[in-house]
């Protein structure tokens, strides 16, 4: 039985459930370790007689340097024995420089045969095996310790790259965190989507006079669900979800809808700028050229054919067939044929059945049905893609199915391009959630959720989930990442009037002056009593030289012995308004205290504190 050194959280979706009905439990203490010494009596495969059942027990006190505590217990058919107990479970840890620590005294490796063990007898391996310390004769051993080490190969590897990714600068920055996850096209996925959702919000884009649909997705968009955080509303008048919904398709000047017959053309077309759409020629143009940069020839054509734009795909088809990019397999001639007939659309299915490029394959399977829906179907495209599909040719009851299967589906799967549907609010949790259980990556989900928590989202999984990142970029010594981190975060997190939504942390670390014991900030004197607000009128008060409170003198520089808060005696330093020298620098261990600037100097030579018979060595407890 361990007791936390916190208390439960209050809120009843959170608390564990009490399995014999009544109030949730809200007592911390919980059960670390359960260990069964014996199978009960009638267990099916290692049972016994219902006689021997026990009855009683009673600790046995024994060596201490042993490792198993001993148990005398009583059965019901009057028979004493012993039963033993490990005092400690074999743990293993992975430190902060990646180094395994294993709690064992040693490790016990069983052959996989007995014709395969080497001088008949076990093979250990002392407790400081590390991942690049190979185990000789593993080809031995069970196949599973190599599963084994394999897991924890991959363990250190994803903490290692999350490291290297957070010193290259993997951030709020969209395109520098695509860049450095490059070649992991989910990641990839996922920054592209937060960027467009960056850029749509900036300036209050997506506000309207009455809601604020920053950062929202296709799902809350078309079911009116934006969750329940008020700064998502902008006016204590009732809201009228159209409404905002038609202001801002008029205000960002999307053209009407032109697709299949429905009820919520403004709805569809707003849904479609979140997915990407290209509602102009130029627009799409230049989205096809830069996928023909980064490599993906057909899936530009994808994009041009997507848009109705045969004219399009066809120049850029021919382009790339001249230049020798892309062989000519005859695409060219069914993309330009209105009616194919059955020996095309045969040609269409062995071509698809044969070519390994996903964007190939949705574009034959097109042309082969002439029907996109028959697309959607597939894995081929990308979610952005099918979803965007079934907003320009689903009715609205085939729609509103559709986004639902494929938002549980994102949300279940843990898929990042999901967030295309669920957006960064409150449904995204779940998802992220999903996501780090599956691939143990906290650094993305707390970096991408963060640009709308607590702006958007009331999730306290986020604050523990940031507080965990935090102690891992402290076991990484990336403390200005983690400082760069809390300052661009309290940027983002502020509300329309310009108030920050994080609370500012704690003092840190606080100066107190020997005698009243007080702060000798000067802010803190603002607290004082009258007797000493008059006291603070004083000169010395007023250059930092004494206490603020009490108007003591601050102690002495242990190396020049002046007092502190006092400058240099060195003028023409003074003058050229370095104030280095008048910050305080002092010993944690000794207390002994200096001008920062003479403490520099002194420990570059001296490993010793320099008050006199004073032998605490600051420097090397720096």
């Amino acid at each position: 039985m361990v007791e936390g050194e916190s208390s439960l959280m209050h809120s009843s979706d959170y608390l564990p459930p009490n399995p014999y009905s009544g109030t949730p439990w809200r007592c911390n203490r919980y059960v670390s370790q359960s260990r069964s010494l014996e199978k009960p009596w009638y267990d099916s495969r290692q049972g016994r007689e219902k006689d021997s059942r026990i009855i009683a027990f009673d600790w046995v006190t024994g060596d201490p340097s042993n490792e198993e505590q001993c148990i005398l217990a009583l059965r019901s058919n009057r028979e004493v024995g012993m039963l033993t107990i490990r005092s400690t479970k074999p743990q293993i840890e992975v430190a902060e420089r990646r180094d395994i620590g294993m709690g064992f005294n040693s490790l016990t490796l069983e052959p996989l045969h007995a014709h395969n063990q080497t001088n008949g007898a076990r093979r250990s391996v002392d407790a400081g095996l590390t991942e690049n310390e190979p185990i000789d004769g593993t080809d031995d051993f069970d196949p599973r310790l190599d599963q084994s080490i394999a897991r924890i190969s991959q363990l250190l590897a994803s903490s290692s790259i999350q490291r290297d990714r957070c010193r290259l600068g993997y951030l709020f920055d969209c395109p520098k965190n695509a860049s450095i996850v490059a070649g992991d096209w989910q990641l990839e996925r996922l920054w592209e989507i937060v960027a467009r959702f960056q850029e749509q919000a900036a300036n209050n884009a997506m506000t309207s006079d009455s809601l604020d649909l920053s950062y929202v997705g296709v799902s809350g968009l078309w079911s009116e669900n934006v969750g329940s955080n008020p700064n998502r509303r902008l006016t204590t008048e009732p809201v009228v979800f159209e409404d905002a919904v038609v202001n801002l398709t008029e205000t960002r000047q999307i053209p009407a809808f032109v697709g299949e017959r429905t009820n919520f053309p403004e709805y569809r077309q707003l849904c479609l700028a979140i997915c990407g759409w290209k509602f102009t020629h130029d627009t799409l143009e230049a989205e096809c050229q830069e996928l023909i940069e980064r490599g993906l020839y057909y899936q530009a054509i994808v994009q041009a054919m997507l848009h109705d734009s045969k004219h399009m795909a066809l120049n850029f088809l021919r382009t790339l067939i001249r230049s020798k990019t892309i062989q000519n397999i005859g695409l060219g001639a069914l993309l330009a044929a209105d009616d194919l007939n059955h020996e095309q659309r045969e040609m269409c299915l062995w071509m698809a059945a044969d070519t390994d490029d996903p964007a190939l394959k949705a574009l034959l399977t097109f042309l082969t049905t002439g029907n996109w829906r028959d697309v959607m179907k597939t894995s081929y495209l990308h979610l952005g893609y099918r979803v965007a599909l079934g907003l320009k040719y689903l009715n609205d009851t085939e729609l509103s199915g559709f986004i639902q299967t494929e938002t549980a589906r994102a949300v279940r799967n843990g898929d990042l391009e999901g967030i295309l549907l669920t957006g960064l609010g409150e449904q995204a949790m779940d998802l992220f959630q999903t996501y780090i259980t599956k691939t143990n990556d906290l650094q993305t989900a707390v970096l991408a959720s963060a640009f709308t928590n607590p702006l958007y989202v009331n999730d306290v999984r986020w604050d523990m989930w940031k507080e965990v990142y935090f102690d891992q970029m402290q076991a990484w010594r990336a403390a200005s990442q983690r400082a760069m981190f809390t300052v661009r975060h309290s940027r983002m997190a502020k509300s329309r009037e310009g108030k920050s939504l994080i609370a500012s942390p704690p003092n840190q670390v606080t100066l107190r002056c020997n005698h009243c014991q007080r702060s000798i900030a000067r802010q803190d004197a603002l607290n004082a009593s009258p007797t000493d607000r008059k006291r603070n009128t004083a000169i010395a008060a007023k250059a930092g030289a004494v206490c603020p409170s009490c108007g003591r003198h601050l102690p002495r520089c242990g190396i020049c012995m002046l007092w502190l808060g006092t400058p240099d005696s060195d003028r023409a330093k003074a003058a050229t308004g370095t104030t280095m020298e008048a910050l305080i620098s002092f010993c944690a261990s000794c207390n002994h205290a200096s001008h920062a600037e003479h403490a520099e100097i002194w420990f570059k030579k001296h490993e010793m504190c320099p008050v006199p018979e004073c032998q605490c060595l600051c420097a090397l407890k720096r």
